[in-house]
């Protein structure tokens, strides 16, 4: 008899213990699948954000960089179009010394430095040429832009997937690149320019 009591309890033991690790193991199961579940919603989150605002992609960068040695080596190749729809090629200006300003017209530091950028592309027509990559923006928005100032020496380009930026790995605006009539990138700014950097920089690349 007590033999059988003892087997029974024993019997209710190991029912119970089994209920327990089956209810463990749906709550486990449950919580993972939750925490499955807020990832995607952080990551889709996150997704539409950076569609609404393309902006955050890259961010403006202050000014705090000083020239640096840069071992020289081939600019890479691109194509975009202008305001007016023309195909624009980096290798059209090969013989000139080339600028190439990445900037967008919601980056207060692009905006400011503007101005001294088409002073010195005035100043030295026929030596430097200046290819300002808008990051981003349609047509309209950066037109609207050029029409508001004097910027008759600055060829202003659309990278509307940014695409130029991804490929010189732009990690923030304004950044400029500057390379000379050979091809060859000199330099890269990241930040805003001022006039002794700007005149450090260019001429790095042959122009005084």
């Amino acid at each position: 008899m007590r033999n059988r009591l003892f087997t029974n309890r024993k019997f209710i033991i190991d029912i119970l213990m089994v209920v327990v690790i089956a209810a463990m193991a749906v709550l486990v199961y449950y919580r993972v699948d939750q925490m499955i579940d807020n990832q995607k919603e952080s990551e889709e989150a996150a997704a539409e954000s950076t569609l609404n605002n393309p902006q955050e992609e890259m961010t403006q960068t202050p000014h705090e960089q000083e020239p640096t040695e840069l071992e020289a080596k081939p600019a890479l190749a691109f194509n975009l179009v202008n305001l007016d729809g023309e195909s624009v090629a980096l290798s059209d200006f090969l013989g000139n010394a080339v600028m190439v300003n990445f900037w967008a017209t919601w980056c207060p530091p692009c905006r400011a430095e503007m101005p001294l950028i088409q002073e010195y592309a005035a100043a030295n027509q026929g030596q430097l040429v200046v290819l300002a990559i808008n990051a981003g923006e349609e047509n309209h928005t950066v037109q609207d832009f050029v029409d508001s100032q004097n910027f008759e020496d600055v060829n202003f380009l659309l990278d509307l997937t940014n695409s130029v930026a991804d490929l010189y790995r732009v990690p923030g605006l304004p950044t400029s690149l500057f390379i000379d009539a050979e091809g060859l990138l000199q330099g890269i700014h990241i930040g805003e320019l001022d006039e002794d950097l700007l005149t450090t920089y260019l001429a790095g690349i042959g122009v005084k």
